[in-house]
C-alpha cells in the first residue's frame, strides 16, 4: 500500500483564503491532486472512494502535507489541511500521548504549528463525538488551529460543532447559494452566525463564485472568504496584490451600499416612531383581558399588520388584532393568555425599556412564516405597565 503511493506524482494545489479584517490573503487551503498518465492534474482517486481506509488516506495526506509545507515555508501564510474524523483518531492513537505524527512533519519543515489549520471534514466517523473531541483537543494543545469543514451540508450536526468548538466554522457552498435563492436559508446563516459568536469561532465562507455571493458572505458575518471569485486552486501562490485588487473594491462597494441601507432603515424607523408617538395607548382592564383601540393603529400606516398587548411578565392580555384589508381587522382570541417571554425578542424589548422607557423600541427584521414576509416589531410600555407590540410587514427593499 505504501509503495503504490510512491509511484504516483502527488501535487498539492493551493487556493487562497482572504481575510476581510486584514484585507489580504492570509493563507491557503491545500487541495490534493495527482498527475495522470496524460500529465493532467486530477483529484486523488482515493479521496473519492468511500471504502478507502483512514490509514491509506493518512499516508497520502502526509505526503501532500510535506509538499504543501515546502510551498509556504518562506512566508507567514497559514496552511489549511483536511482531515477526516477517523484520521484525527488515528493521529491520536499513533501519538501514544506524545507528539502527533502530523506535528513531527510540520516541525521538520521549520514551520510553527500555529500556522497550520486542521479542517475536520463533515464525513461521518467510526467513533463517537467524545472520542473525536479528545483527538481534536490534542491537536489544539500542540498548537494547531481547528476548523470544522462543510458546516451546513447534509451530514453536519450541532453536536460535533459544540463538542469541537472550532476556531473557524466553514460554511458550505450549497448553503450559501440557497441563502441567496430562498429567504429561509438566510435565517440559517444568521443562526450559524450567532453560534459562531457564542463559541468564539470565526466564519469562513467557501465556494464564492460571484459578487452577489461575496456580499452575502460578508453580510452573514464572514471573517474569511474563499472561492473562484477570489482565486482558483493553483500549483503556485498567486500574487496577493492581484487578489486584493479584485476583492477590496467589491468590499468597499458593499460597505458603501450597507451604509446607505442603514441610513434608510433609521429614517424609516424614525417615521414610524413619530406616527406611533401620536397615539395615546389607552387601555381598559376587564378581568384578565385588556381592551385597546386597534383601529387607531391600522389607520396609522398600511404596513402595520398586527397589534397586541402583553403584561410585564410577557403574557398576552389582549386579542391578537390582524389586518384584513386597508381599514379592516379581525380579533383573534387564540393567543390570549399565551406567554411570549420565551421568545428572544421579548427580553430584548425589556432591556430596551430599561434603557429608554419614553420611546418606542424596534426589533431586528425577521422572516415571518405565516405572512411569508419580513416583519419588524415596534414595542412600547404605557403608563399602566402594559407592553404594546406592533408588527409591520416590510416592503421589498426595506
Amino acid at each position: 500500500m505504501m509503495a503504490s503511493t510512491k509511484e504516483k506524482q502527488y501535487v498539492p494545489l493551493l487556493q487562497p483564503i482572504f481575510s476581510v479584517e486584514e484585507q489580504t490573503v492570509i493563507g491557503y487551503e491545500s487541495l490534493g491532486r495527482v498527475r495522470d498518465e496524460k500529465g493532467s492534474l486530477v483529484v486523488v482517486p482515493e479521496f473519492m472512494d468511500p471504502h478507502v481506509t483512514p490509514l491509506m488516506m493518512t499516508v497520502i495526506d502526509r505526503k501532500l502535507l510535506g509538499l504543501s509545507l515546502d510551498k509556504i515555508k518562506n512566508s507567514n501564510d497559514l496552511l489549511f489541511v483536511n482531515m477526516s474524523p477517523d484520521q484525527v483518531i488515528l493521529e491520536y492513537e499513533e501519538s501514544k500521548g506524545n507528539s502527533l505524527p502530523i506535528a513531527e512533519i510540520v516541525k521538520e519543515s521549520g514551520i510553527p504549528l500555529n500556522r497550520i489549520v486542521v479542517e475536520i471534514t463533515e464525513k461521518s466517523g467510526s467513533f463517537g463525538t467524545d472520542v473525536l473531541a479528545a483527538g481534536v483537543d490534542l491537536l489544539r494543545e500542540q498548537g494547531f488551529g481547528i476548523a470544522l469543514d462543510d458546516v451546513g451540508s447534509e451530514s453536519s450536526n450541532l453536536e460535533r460543532l459544540g463538542a469541537i468548538k472550532p476556531d473557524i466554522i466553514k460554511i458550505d457552498l450549497n448553503l450559501l447559494k440557497k441563502s441567496i435563492e430562498q429567504r429561509e436559508y438566510q435565517s440559517i446563516l444568521e443562526y450559524l452566525k450567532q453560534i459562531s459568536l457564542s463559541i468564539g469561532s470565526q466564519l469562513l465562507f467557501e465556494g464564492i463564485e460571484s459578487e452577489e455571493e461575496l456580499y452575502q458572505a460578508v453580510s452573514s458575518g464572514a471573517t474569511f472568504l474563499q472561492g473562484y471569485f477570489l482565486g482558483r486552486p493553483l500549483e503556485y501562490k498567486e500574487d496577493k496584490q492581484t487578489i486584493r485588487d479584485v476583492v477590496v473594491p467589491h468590499l468597499h462597494l458593499y460597505h458603501e451600499s450597507k451604509r446607505i441601507e442603514v441610513a434608510k432603515e433609521i429614517e424609516f424607523e424614525k417615521q414610524i416612531k413619530s406616527k406611533l408617538m401620536s397615539l395615546p395607548l389607552k387601555t381598559i382592564t376587564l378581568g384578565n383581558r385588556v381592551i385597546i383601540d386597534p383601529q387607531s393603529f391600522f389607520k396609522l400606516d398600511p404596513m402595520i399588520q398586527r397589534v397586541y398587548v402583553t403584561d410585564w411578565q410577557g403574557t398576552q392580555v389582549s386579542p391578537y388584532y390582524e389586518r384584513t384589508n386597508d381599514s379592516g381587522f379581525i380579533e383573534n382570541m387564540a393567543f390570549l393568555q399565551k406567554n411570549w417571554s420565551y421568545m428572544p425578542f421579548f427580553y430584548k424589548h425589556v432591556k430596551q425599556v430599561f434603557r429608554d422607557n419614553g420611546n418606542w423600541q424596534v426589533s431586528d427584521p425577521y422572516w415571518d412564516k405565516t405572512l411569508k414576509k419580513k416583519v419588524i416589531v415596534f414595542s412600547h410600555v404605557n403608563e399602566m405597565g402594559y407592553s404594546f407590540f406592533v408588527d409591520l410587514v416590510l416592503e421589498d427593499g426595506k
